[in-house]
């Protein structure tokens, strides 16, 4: 793709006419070179093979043996991808895979998969083991109903079928008939993936997916933005929104996530390949269907291929395409005062996409997207029956062939720039560790369109946030917002991860406009300035100056040299490095001294807050351990946000670590036990409410459950 690029850069770079016109004046050019690399790409098109299918499923068995069940679980989804439907090798993919569900105590999707595995070609002196396991899945749910009739299925086959082995069977069956399921086996209680939280005061009836408490304005300044009709609480819930289309982003092999539903991105276990290609699998048949009778037959073809890979941004503008297609690409006429009235349409939202800010007329050059649609109009027309199909439809716009492949590419390029200025990669969370509790790290799974949640304006310091449950997005105040107050939305730009010259330099570059946010209009609020020196004067701040020795208080003025300042901090330092003497002392000293000299929320302060916190949890002082942590806390809040991730799971851990302590014995230094719970009822209070504005209910959900069973030990 990039040959391609750099070829027609150098022959078309100006822009000239409107989007349509700039297309077509390219398309008419000599597109022999997307022609072969097009051709190319499908010389090593990728197909079913059982071959591969077998060699997934060794690599599958050697994971198994060894008790990775996680990648066990990957290589049989691969196998079973990659087997023709309906094969031996694909019902075998389907009972190794059903064998790891069964050791993850998944049943139900143990069962799924051998309910499939027996419409395949599966071996029959196999399918004993596969009965018995069904069996016994019935049985350790306590379904005493289904394990019964299970037990005369089996009869029946070993009665009827002749099998290996059949004297063996017969007696495994005579010593399970003996087996008694007792009571109902107890429940494990799962969490409820699909749990959406709503509006408590309802959904706005002008402005879909939205809370009644907000609605879009305009003015010349700030354009179509967002702003609050009334008061706002943290935490409560502003934009509830599926996502109009998505693509999934994929990895650096070409491959997606295999986990992920193609069609809904819900988490599976025991899921169902696409029929045709290797890469895309469903939760279930009926999330397999809808996407291909909406998508997918169109894509399938360039995914054996592996065009969509390489087009990147294209992939979600041409299923946009598709979406306007079944409707004939309706419009919304008006200006901006038409949005105001009306945005959003749950059943239809094309039109609204299509009124999204492109910023292509803002370009240096527009060959990039021109080209990336070409190549997807070539692949319709050459490698797929789109353009046939679709001039036969009803809500077809044009009648004339090339003037419809013009259209569309014209479509797929307007799109192309309206998704780089508003869409949102949809990213889920999961653990780097099984000990968590908590999820911690964020995997992109999509590019995903919310036209909604695209009004709220960009700030470095948002006043929102967000997460996602599957195709769903979920935004929330992140601290309370007065009436008449812009929400404010973060484009990935925030000031706590990059410098004034840095953010700007991504707005103009990636969004094409200048920030003017409450930290790019001050810089005093700049992160730099809490790690500045305490004025001896004054007590105002002294900036730590990056390769300069002089520096002036932004309070009185006063000009001092930081060589004296960087000598007794670098000073303290040596205290938290030496390894003789009393621990605790050693870092009294060190805290003392930068009392002295540093703003109070520097961040060298962090670390002797924490060593200090983690002293006496091992010397089990509950309440020094509270004062520690309070003290660590009031500089996180002021360096990453009083409502940062981080500050929620830190109050989480720390309260739980100090119920552990007062669990242990008599606490130390303890004299009002009542007041002191208190303080800890508290701490598990604003940690809850932190951790709900990052996560979905069912993750923090879990965080109750801790708290409850540790409370009542």
């Amino acid at each position: 793709m990039e040959c391609l690029l750099a070829f027609y850069n150098e022959k078309f770079a100006n822009l000239d006419g409107n989007i349509f016109e700039m297309f077509s004046k390219f398309y008419n050019l000599d597109l022999s070179p997307v022609d072969s690399w097009l051709e190319n790409q499908f010389k090593d098109k990728i197909v079913k093979d059982d071959r591969l299918s077998l060699y997934y499923r060794k690599e599958g068995n050697k994971c198994y043996a060894q008790k990775n069940l996680l990648k066990s679980l990957e290589f049989y989804t691969k196998s079973l991808c990659t087997a023709t439907p309906g094969s031996k090798e694909y019902g075998l993919a389907l009972a190794n895979r059903s064998a790891v569900s069964f050791e993850m105590k998944e049943y139900e999707n143990c069962l799924k998969d051998i309910d499939l595995c027996f419409n395949t070609y599966y071996p029959v002196d196999l399918k004993p083991k596969i009965y018995f396991r069904k069996a016994d899945c019935f049985f350790e749910t306590g379904q005493t109903e289904n394990f019964e009739k299970c037990i005369n299925e089996i009869q029946r086959f070993l009665s009827i079928t002749l099998v290996h082995d059949r004297d063996k069977h017969m007696e495994k069956l005579k010593q399970i008939k003996k087996a008694k399921i007792k009571n109902k086996a107890v429940e494990v209680q799962r969490d409820n993936f699909s749990d959406f939280p709503d509006f408590p005061e309802g959904e706005n009836g002008n402005f879909a997916f939205a809370s009644s408490k907000i609605k879009m304005s305009y003015d010349k300044s700030k354009g179509r933005h967002v702003v609050a009709t009334n008061p706002i609480k943290k935490g409560e819930v502003l934009f509830i929104e599926k996502a109009f289309i998505f693509a999934p982003v994929f990895k650096e092999n070409k491959e997606i996530y295999s986990f992920k539903c193609y069609s809904c991105l819900k988490d599976i276990i025991s899921s169902v390949p696409c029929a045709s290609c290797t890469l895309c699998v469903y939760c279930n048949e009926k999330c397999r269907l809808t996407s291909w009778n909406e998508c997918h037959r169109w894509e399938c073809e360039g995914m054996k291929a592996n065009i969509w890979y390489d087009l990147g941004i294209a992939f979600p503008a041409f299923k946009a395409v598709l979406k306007g297609a079944k409707t004939g690409f309706k419009i919304v006429k008006g200006d901006y005062e038409a949005d105001l009235k009306k945005f959003g349409d749950k059943t239809d939202n094309y039109p609204y996409f299509n009124r999204l800010v492109s910023n292509i007329y803002k370009l240096k050059n527009a060959a990039p997207y021109i080209l990336l649609a070409t190549v997807v109009v070539a692949y319709l027309k050459k490698y797929t029956e789109f353009f046939s199909w679709y001039i036969k439809e009803t809500t077809c716009p044009r009648n004339d062939p090339s003037e419809l492949e013009e259209y569309i590419g014209g479509l797929i390029t307007k799109h192309i720039a309206q998704l780089s200025c508003n869409s949102s990669i949809i990213e889920h969370w999961t653990y780097s560790s099984t000990d968590l509790l908590f999820p911690d790290i964020l995997i992109t799974i999509a590019c995903g369109m919310f036209p909604s949640v695209s009004m709220m304006n960009h700030s470095c310091r948002p006043n929102v946030t967000n997460f996602f449950i599957c195709d769903t997005i979920v935004v929330k105040a992140l601290e309370d917002i007065q009436e008449q107050e812009e929400i404010l939305n973060c484009y990935g730009i925030d000031y706590r991860g990059m410098n004034r010259e840095q953010r700007q330099i991504a707005c103009k570059g990636l969004y094409h406009f200048e920030c003017k946010c409450v930290i790019c209009s001050d810089p005093a609020q700049e992160v730099e300035m809490l790690d500045s020196y305490l004025c001896p004067k004054c007590e105002g701040c002294i900036p730590e100056l990056q390769n300069a020795n002089l520096s002036f208080c932004i309070k009185c003025g006063y000009k001092y040299s930081l060589i004296p300042f960087r000598k007794i901090n670098g000073d303290a330092q040596k205290y938290l490095q030496n390894d003789e003497g009393n621990r605790l002392e050693l870092l009294i000293k060190c805290l003392k001294i930068r009392e002295k000299i540093l703003y109070k929320h520097h961040r060298d302060f962090e670390e002797v807050y924490y060593r200090l916190y983690s002293y006496h949890v091992e010397s089990g002082d509950a309440e020094n351990m509270f004062k520690y942590f309070q003290l660590w806390l009031e500089n996180e809040k002021a360096r990453r946000g009083q409502n940062s991730r981080g500050i929620g799971t830190k109050l989480y851990e720390a309260a739980l670590a100090i119920l552990h302590c007062l669990q242990n014995g008599n606490p130390k230094n303890c004299t009002n036990l009542k007041a002191f719970l208190q303080n800890v009822e508290h701490m598990i209070r604003e940690a809850k409410m932190v951790l709900n504005l990052y996560y979905p209910a069912y993750i923090t959900n879990r965080l109750s459950r801790k708290i409850q069973f540790i409370s009542n030990k």
